[in-house]
């Protein structure tokens, strides 16, 4: 397999995501809801079927590509209304987010959208924890997950894939997510879920972009062989 690195892949790809800033209780945490990545020439459109739906952990350190593009304050009582609106801005991509262009490119796939168990943006993973850690102290249903109760409509419109298109589970392994992880699992139930087995736990999928370049190669020749199946 070819692998291509980040200059070709902003040649072909676009990214877009939603930024928000999420008020639980008096505290405001910073969070970012779906990414769109989109090929070039190629419209991004929440009405429209996507090739493939990747869920991960966390936004990680995802941020606006402008940095005057500055996200909107939200209640808890916005996030559950269902006509929540979200504004779309271009996404300065980072390694994962590269690493499903990859996949992309490989699949000819236009139109993929990125989920997370938390919208918690923290790039950090022991300050992920923390935050994910205060915030549960403060409303322990998880509200900052789109799998919350409350949140099911919003979920099903983000699961808009064309029939037998696959969900793609990448998560990783840290056991303070297990109950998201169950949650997510639960509201899945009836899709084409496919994800690389971790530490032979049933709750646990590999994270797409690993560290070394041979651990993503690995990474992608699993999950290709498994979208064969």
């Amino acid at each position: 397999m070819k692998f291509l690195y980040a200059e070709e892949l902003k040649q072909k790809f676009s990214v877009f995501g939603h930024f928000y800033d999420l008020t639980i209780g008096t505290t405001v945490f910073k969070c970012r809801s779906i990414l769109e990545i989109v090929e070039k020439g190629k419209d991004s459109d929440s009405k429209q079927f996507v090739d493939a739906v990747v869920i991960m952990m966390n936004p990680g350190s995802s941020k606006p590509a402008d940095k005057s593009d500055i996200p909107k304050e939200f209640q808890l009582s916005d996030i559950f209304a269902s006509g929540w609106t979200k504004e779309i801005v271009e996404t300065k991509p980072d390694n994962a987010q590269y690493q499903i262009m990859r996949l992309m490119d490989f699949k000819n796939w236009h139109y993929v959208r990125v989920l997370n168990l938390s919208d918690l943006r923290n790039g950090n993973s022991g300050k992920f924890y923390d935050d994910f850690v205060r915030a549960s102290k403060i409303d322990a249903s998880n509200p900052h997950s789109i799998f919350h109760p409350k949140r099911k409509k919003e979920l099903g419109k983000c699961l808009n894939v064309k029939p037998g298109s696959p969900i793609i589970l990448g998560w990783g392994n840290e056991s303070f997510l297990c109950p998201l992880t169950e949650t997510a699992l639960q509201s899945l139930t009836g899709y084409s879920v496919i994800g690389i087995s971790k530490n032979d736990n049933p709750l646990y999928f590999s994270y797409p972009s690993p560290y070394l370049k041979v651990q993503k190669l690995h990474w992608l020749d699993n999950i290709l062989k498994l979208l064969k199946k």
